[in-house]
């Protein structure tokens, strides 16, 4: 009897309809989102061609500003960044009172003398 109960159930479990699933719900659609808005810049865009006068590197297209002379009544130079430099270092005091040594004939920055600081700075 038991047999027979469990063979009933086997095919009444091979015999029902087969399952109907439910089509996959759609993905969702991105949310469009709008970028955030540019913060503008404190510092003026690099507008100066190599040749123009400068008081900061930041003024120059090619971001370097040399030259002898540390304040606004002696402006330094834009210069390109790309040029044939001399491979000799030499010394420069520069605008912050230290010593550092660059090409004689490409600085790179502006510098208050030609030679070191004055104390060995």
């Amino acid at each position: 009897m038991v047999r027979l109960l469990l063979i009933a159930l086997t095919l009444a479990a091979c015999s029902t309809a087969p399952r109907v699933t439910a089509p996959p719900e759609p993905a969702a659609q991105p949310v469009p989102t709008t970028p955030p808005p540019i913060e503008p810049t404190t510092q003026a865009p690099s507008t100066k061609a190599d040749g123009a006068s400068c008081l900061a590197a930041t003024e120059c297209q090619s971001g370097v500003c040399e030259g002898e002379g540390c304040g606004a009544d002696q402006p330094g130079t834009c210069a390109p960044r790309n040029r044939g430099c001399t491979r000799d270092l030499r010394p420069y005091c520069g605008c912050d009172g230290t010593t550092f040594r660059t090409s004689g004939s490409c600085p790179g920055k502006r510098f208050s003398a030609r030679g070191a600081c004055p104390g060995g700075a």
